[in-house]
């Protein structure tokens, strides 16, 4: 995983064309990205209900604490809060929203690596742009030379 980063400085640290540096920049955001994505599907989140009919019975605060009875029902929309000693499925687990820094860092990845990537494609149709219109110019640059004040035209370059 580190040797896109080293790659990423290579590239943009050798490149001839705006094709190279914005193809290593646009490499750069993707990588961003994929670095999200892997920490986000690492994460360790857990709280709530998923099937959001009360069915889900999540772990418990300290695996080792088996103090329930076998014979009581479990109750619809109860998730398992009353069974499970020291653990309420209806209350988030941690921080805002059950969202734990990991989360948060790996949607900030993927933002910038977002931002990165769209503006290194814009600065690459930016420069293919302005390249077609130097392409199109006749003459390519002026066609009478431009000869300073006290300057014979002779010398002009």
């Amino acid at each position: 995983m580190s040797f896109q980063l080293v790659g990423f400085l290579l590239t943009y640290l050798l490149h001839t064309t705006h094709a190279a540096k914005n193809g290593s920049k646009a490499g750069l955001g993707i990588t961003l990205i994929q670095y999200g994505f892997t920490l986000k599907g690492a994460g360790g989140s857990f709280g709530g209900d998923p099937t959001g009919d009360g069915s889900f019975i999540p772990p418990p605060n300290d695996p080792n604490s088996h103090d329930f009875d076998p014979n009581a029902p479990v109750q619809p929309g109860d998730g398992g809060a009353g069974i499970i000693p020291g653990f309420d499925a209806g209350v988030p687990q941690s921080g805002f929203g059950a969202m734990q820094t990991s989360d948060w860092f790996a949607y900030g990845l993927m933002i910038v690596g977002w931002f990165v990537l769209i503006k290194a494609g814009s600065e690459y149709v930016k420069a293919r742009r302005h390249e077609q219109v130097v392409l199109a110019s006749p003459g390519r640059g002026l066609t009478t030379p431009v000869v300073a004040e006290g300057e014979a035209t002779e010398t002009v370059v």
